[in-house]
């Protein structure tokens, strides 16, 4: 979490808009590499747990692969309202880091309930 924290450090509270925008944009690829790899390991944790629940036939797919790239584009809309909203507020030191974690974390647990979900309904067929 220190390094996370290394990453987001505002240098100066007095930012112009182009500043606060760049601050967003800079990070916005370590944003889509988490979310990515959390994406990857949330699929990966689904069909492991719906392996014996699910059946298919050859053709089909456990989830509809448009649907992934469409969460994708929304988790950087809404990334967007970071810096959207820092612009509109009164700047500080702290803003921005604590948007980025606030934004990533509930990106991250929307990622993760679906597998959760898949967990919890082999965990159940287990008893």
């Amino acid at each position: 979490m220190k390094y996370l924290d290394t990453l987001l450090q505002v240098k100066t509270e007095d930012r112009s808009l182009l500043q606060i925008i760049c601050w967003w944009e800079l990070r916005r690829v370590l944003y889509n590499i988490i979310v990515l790899l959390a994406g990857s390991l949330s699929i990966g944790i689904m069909l492991l747990a719906s392996s014996s629940r699910v059946h298919l036939e050859p053709g089909e797919d456990f989830f509809e692969p448009i649907l992934v790239l469409m969460v994708g584009f929304l988790c950087n809309i809404a990334y967007t309202l970071g810096w959207l909203t820092e612009v509109f507020l009164k700047r500080s030191l702290t803003y921005g880091p604590k948007m980025f974690k606030i934004g990533l974390y509930f990106t991250l647990f929307w990622v993760f309930l679906p597998s959760a979900i898949w967990v919890i309904i082999a965990l159940v067929d287990l008893f």
